[in-house]
């Protein structure tokens, strides 16, 4: 898991494997990041999970997708 803060932009960022969010509850997890940086009421946490596909024949596909 990787946490970045982008406080000044209003949110911070988590990025998750497959395993992690089975692993985690998301929701507590958010807050336990908001209380430990003390985010103030503006701010978000975006999370980004990680996919089952395969990365390669995803890139391709948007790639044909929007030549």
């Amino acid at each position: 898991m990787e946490i970045y803060d982008r406080q000044e932009k209003g949110y911070i960022e988590v990025w998750m494997t497959q395993q992690e969010q089975q692993e985690y509850d998301r929701s507590e997890l958010a807050q336990c990041i908001l209380e430990q940086k003390q985010a103030g009421k503006k701010c978000r946490v975006a999370f980004f999970l990680s996919g089952e596909d395969d990365l390669f024949d995803c890139t391709e596909n948007l790639l044909t997708m929007n030549l």
